[in-house]
C-alpha cells in the first residue's frame, strides 16, 4: 500500500504543482498569470476526456504492467515539462502527464481493494486517496519551495525522479497475479447499463460541484467575509490539510461498515456543514472552524463515492472508477464556475456556501434514490434488472469489492 501511496503522491503533485508557482512560470515563459493558470485547466480537461479513453484502450493489459507503463508516461511528461523551452511545449508535457491520471488512480484503487482483507476494502480505497491528500498538504508546498530556491523546472524534474523511483518499487513489490488483466472494453461498458453505476457517477458530479464551489473561494471566505487575519491563513490551510487526512481515514472506516449508509450519511453531513458555514462565516473563529469541518466532511465522502461505484460495477471496476474520477473533474469545473457566477451576479462571496450546500444536497438526494432503488431491486423477486445482474459474467476473481452490510 505504501508504494501505491507514493506513486499517487507523485501523480497528484504533478497535477497540483503549477498552482504554487504561477508567478515563476509567467515570468520565465513570458506569459500572463491567467495564461499560466491554463496549465491547471488543461490538465483537468485532459483527465475528464482522456481518462475513459485510455482505460478503454488498455482494459486487456495486466494491471501491474499497466501501472508501470502509465507511470513511465507520467515520468516522460514531467521530464518534458521540466525541459520545455516554450509555453506550448510545457502544455504538451502537461497533457502527457494528465492523460494517464484517471486510469492510473483507478487501477491503484482496484489493486488496493484486491489486496485488502475482507471487510477492509473501504479503508484500502481511502489509503490510496491519502496519496492525493499528501500531495495537497506536502507536495504543493515542497514544490513551491523548490521553485523559489532553484526554479520551477527543478520541481517537475524532482517529481519525475520520484515517480521513476515509485516505478521501480512497483516492479519489486506489487504482485503480478495470474489473470489480473481486465475484461474487454465492450464488457466494461456494459456496467453503464446499471442505474446504480450511472446514478453514483452523476451524484459524484453534484457532490464534487458542491465541494469546489466552496474550495475555490475558501481563502476569500476567510479574509473578506470573516475578517480573518491574512497572516494566519497559512496556518488554517495546514489545519485544512490535516482535516483532509482525518476525514479520509474516517470515510474509509465508515465505508468498511456499509458503503451505502456511509455515502448517504456523509453527503448529507457535507450539505449541512456547507449550510451552517453560511451562519458561521462572518466571524473569524467560526469561519476557520467550519472550514476545517468542511475539509473533514469532504474528504470522508470521497472514498465512499469511489467504494460505491466499485461495488456497483464489480465486473467493470477500472472503467467505472475512471469515469467516476472524470466525474470529480467535471464537478470541480462546474463548482468553480458556479461559485464565480454567484459572486459576479451579486449575492456575494458568503453565498457560495449556500451554492455548495445546494449542489451537495442534490447529490445526497440522488444517492438516497440509488440506495432505495438498489434495496427494492434486491427485495423484489423476479425483477428483470436483478435477473439481468444474475446473467452477467462473474466479477474478476482478483478483485474484492466493498459490500454493504446494512
Amino acid at each position: 500500500m505504501a508504494v501505491l501511496i507514493l506513486a499517487i503522491f507523485c501523480v497528484g503533485t504533478a497535477e497540483l504543482a503549477p498552482s504554487g508557482m504561477l508567478g515563476d512560470l509567467s515570468r520565465d515563459l513570458s506569459v500572463t498569470i491567467p495564461t499560466a493558470g491554463l496549465l491547471v485547466t488543461v490538465y483537468a480537461l485532459t483527465v475528464v476526456v482522456g481518462g475513459p479513453l485510455v482505460t478503454a484502450a488498455t482494459t486487456r493489459v495486466r494491471r501491474k504492467h499497466l501501472l508501470v507503463g502509465l507511470l513511465l508516461v507520467s515520468v516522460a511528461g514531467n521530464v518534458l515539462s521540466s525541459l520545455a523551452p516554450t509555453f506550448g511545449l510545457l502544455v504538451v508535457g502537461r497533457v502527457l502527464t494528465a492523460v494517464i491520471h484517471g486510469t492510473f488512480l483507478a487501477v491503484c484503487v482496484v489493486i488496493a481493494g484486491g489486496m485488502a482483507d475482507e471487510g477492509k476494502e473501504g479503508s484500502a480505497i481511502a489509503g490510496t486517496q491519502m496519496g492525493i491528500n499528501l500531495a495537497t498538504v506536502l507536495g504543493v508546498p515542497l514544490g513551491t519551495l523548490v521553485a523559489q530556491h532553484l526554479d520551477w523546472r527543478a520541481t517537475f524534474g524532482s517529481v519525475a525522479v520520484l515517480a521513476l523511483l515509485a516505478t521501480v518499487l512497483i516492479l519489486l513489490v506489487i504482485p503480478d497475479a495470474d489473470g489480473d488483466s481486465g475484461a474487454s472494453a465492450a464488457h466494461e461498458l456494459r456496467a453503464f447499463a446499471s442505474w446504480q453505476v450511472i446514478g453514483t457517477v452523476l451524484a459524484t458530479v453534484l457532490c464534487s460541484g458542491g465541494m469546489f464551489t466552496l474550495i475555490t473561494y475558501m481563502v476569500p471566505l476567510l479574509t473578506d467575509v470573516g475578517d480573518f487575519p491574512s497572516a494566519w491563513v497559512p496556518a488554517v490551510l495546514v489545519a485544512y490539510g490535516l482535516g483532509s487526512l482525518a476525514g479520509n481515514a474516517l470515510g474509509g472506516r465508515c465505508a468498511d461498515r456499509s458503503v451505502d449508509a456511509a455515502v448517504l450519511a456523509l453527503s448529507t453531513a457535507l450539505a449541512a456543514v456547507c449550510l451552517l458555514y453560511w451562519v458561521a462565516a462572518p466571524t473569524p473563529v467560526g469561519g476557520a472552524v467550519f472550514l476545517i469541518l468542511f475539509s473533514i466532511a469532504t474528504f470522508a465522502l470521497i472514498p465512499g463515492l469511489q467504494a460505491k461505484v466499485l461495488a456497483a460495477a464489480a465486473d467493470a471496476p477500472t472503467l467505472s472508477l475512471t469515469a467516476n474520477m472524470s466525474a470529480f473533474g467535471l464537478g470541480a469545473a462546474l463548482g468553480s464556475w458556479a461559485g464565480g457566477q454567484i459572486i459576479d451576479q451579486g449575492p456575494g462571496i458568503r453565498e457560495v456556501t449556500v451554492g455548495a450546500a445546494a449542489f451537495t444536497a442534490l447529490g445526497a438526494l440522488l444517492i438516497a434514490q440509488t440506495v432505495h432503488s438498489g434495496r427494492r431491486r434486491r427485495e423484489t423477486p423476479g425483477d428483470p434488472a436483478r435477473d439481468d445482474d444474475a446473467r452477467r459474467p462473474a466479477a474478476d476473481p482478483g478483485i474484492t469489492t466493498p459490500t454493504s452490510r446494512t
